[in-house]
């Protein structure tokens, strides 16, 4: 049975491979930009652990930093001050949120094995 549909929905969710025998089977994946398939073992660990690091210590910071930014604004008695407040609460906010990350990328920087002359990143 011939149906010609199918071919055209299949397009709109698959894309084709072009020239799939000439490129390893990893990247003709999807896979995120960061991923590096020639890991070895403890660098995956390594990378690993520092992906649950930014996920797990993300989510703390924001689950705290919230809770005591709501007592802050909650104690402010006057509308102008709690609007006036809400820029820098954002702002330092993000400060931390981005030293946070970027102290985790350190981390995984500084405990990636070399290989040979230059470090990896």
């Amino acid at each position: 049975m011939n149906r010609p549909w199918v071919g055209k929905v299949r397009s709109l969710f698959v894309a084709p491979v072009e020239h799939a025998g000439e490129r390893p089977m990893y990247q003709r994946l999807s896979i995120p930009y960061s991923f590096k398939p020639e890991l070895s073992f403890p660098e995956a660990i390594i990378a690993a652990m520092g992906a649950f690091l930014r996920i797990f210590l993300g989510s703390i910071l924001f689950g705290v930093y919230g809770w005591n930014a709501l007592v802050l604004w909650n104690s402010i008695r006057s509308p102008f001050w709690k609007v006036a407040a809400i820029p820098p609460l954002i702002l330092v906010f993000l400060v931390l949120f981005a030293a946070l990350m970027a102290a985790i990328t350190a981390m995984v920087r500084k405990l990636m094995p070399a290989r040979g002359s230059t470090r990896r990143v």
